[in-house]
Order: C-alpha cells, then sequence, then structure tokens
C-alpha cells in the first residue's frame, strides 16, 4: 500500500536539471523528527513500510544516510524502523547506529528505544497527526503510544549544495489563494522543532506554499510563496516573497543565518 504520493513540487522537481540536488521521500518512506515538550530534537527516524525480513532497500539506504547527515556533528539520535504496512504494529524491524543487523522487536521494545532517547511514552491520543493522508500503521502507532509530549514533523525536502544539506524546507499547499495563505500557529510546534534541527547544523529553515484548485484539481507549482522561519528571533516567521519554480530550483532564496 502507498501513502499520500501526489506533490507537484517533487513532480517538477524529478523532471528538472537541478534534481540532484534534492533529495525527498515518497510512497511508504519518510524521514521523522521526534523532540521532547520543548521542541529540542532527539532523534530522526527513517519509517519504511515493507516487508519485515527483507533484505534493506537502496531506498532505505539513501534515507537512513540522508538522515545521519542531518544530526552529523550533533547529539541527536539516529534510527530505522521498518514495519508491514498492512497489518497494525505488533512487532518492527528495528536499527541504530552501532547495531551490526536488523532484528524484529516488539511495539513494547520500540517504545523502549524511544525512551532511550529522551522521549516520554504515553497513552494519550495526539491531537494532531503528520498529516491525515500519510496515514499508516506507523503513524497509528505512533499516535497511540507518544502522545502530546512528544513533538513529531516530517522531513518534506532537502535541498543540497554539492554532496552537503544546505537547507531543510517544509512543503505547504491549500486551497486557499496564494497572496492570503499564511503558516498556521499549530504548526508552529513542527517548525520550531525543524527549525531547531536545522540550526544545530547550522541549516536554513524554509516554508514554502503553492496553490492547489479542486475543481479541475491542479496542483499549480508555476509560483511558490517562501517564508524563512527561525525560532531564535523575535519574529520567527517571515515572508521572503514569490518565487517561479525555475528560480526556486536554481536556489534563488534568501539566506537566514
Amino acid at each position: 500500500m502507498d501513502y499520500y504520493v501526489g506533490n507537484g513540487v517533487y513532480d517538477f522537481l524529478s523532471r528538472c536539471k537541478e534534481k540532484e540536488n534534492f533529495f525527498w521521500t515518497s510512497g511508504n518512506l519518510w524521514i521523522l523528527v521526534y523532540g521532547d515538550s520543548n521542541y529540542e530534537p532527539k532523534v530522526v527516524t527513517v519509517a519504511s513500510g515493507n516487508p519485515l525480513n527483507i533484505v534493506i532497500t537502496e531506498a532505505e539506504m539513501k534515507a537512513v544516510k540522508v538522515a545521519r547527515q542531518l544530526v552529523e556533528g550533533t547529539d541527536i539520535g539516529v534510527n530505522f524502523v521498518r514495519f508491514d504496512p498492512c497489518k497494525p504494529i505488533n512487532q518492527v524491524a528495528y536499527w541504530n547506529p552501532g547495531m551490526a543487523r536488523i532484528p524484529i522487536i516488539s511495539s513494547e521494545e520500540l517504545k523502549n528505544r524511544f525512551r532511550q532517547y529522551g522521549l516520554e511514552m504515553n497513552e494519550m491520543s495526539a491531537h494532531k497527526s503528520i498529516n491525515d493522508k500519510s496515514s499508516s500503521p506507523y503513524h497509528d502507532w505512533q499516535r497511540a503510544h507518544m502522545g502530546d509530549s512528544v513533538i513529531v514533523a516530517d522531513i518534506d525536502l532537502i535541498r543540497y549544495q554539492g554532496e552537503e544539506i544546505r537547507e531543510i524546507i517544509e512543503l505547504k499547499r491549500s486551497y486557499i489563494d496564494i497572496e492570503k495563505w499564511e503558516p498556521y500557529k499549530q504548526d508552529y510546534k513542527n517548525f520550531i522543532l525543524l527549525s531547531k534541527l536545522a540550526r544545530r547544523r547550522e541549516l536554513d529553515f524554509f516554508i514554502v506554499y503553492n496553490h492547489r484548485t479542486k475543481t479541475p484539481f491542479f496542483d499549480d507549482v508555476s509560483k511558490v510563496k517562501i517564508f524563512a522561519f527561525d525560532h531564535r528571533r523575535q519574529i520567527c516567521c517571515r515572508f521572503l516573497g514569490y518565487r517561479n519554480i525555475y528560480q526556486f530550483a536554481e536556489g534563488i532564496t534568501k539566506k537566514e543565518r
């Protein structure tokens, strides 16, 4: 089963000459950032929906490599969780650096692994899912066992400069007119978490919005709206301007370090 795979920005980037400057996951693969109640990033998780006993795939290896790059030089952890995409989670395949193999562990043991990163596990249901359309058995497990004490955000897009990560990019889209849309205040917890991860690595963090229409459905990425988000600033979210999609792909943004 595949989840929430359609996105106009990804579609454009997959065909443009700057494709190699970007990384994103799709289908049954996610890079997730987990933080504590103070929005401090504790672990970056690669979650993959695949049969538990298969050999690690090329896409999974690439995602783990990127996750390790994201936390390089910090005390933020990295782990890999593979779940059966067709069943509620009772067992997962699990790995973190230092492990020679990828064993099968129970749901309860998975909770213990996340506790080791300093995350508080509880039975309260979280009020906000990552994205309803990207729901999977893993996301259901996460909502059931992590609750509101843990902040979680997914990594939508990463921009490289050569071999080095330079930007974390949050992609947003809706039916709201592009001139009127502003980042939602209820998303600020996620943005602060991603901003803190970015600043730990001296990266930039941007929010990029595009408009889509309902009838007929059209994901319009011809023009995007760009915000810089820096939790350290008094006004943490600042509108930078509009770019056409070619300018965005070429990296024409204002740096915010």
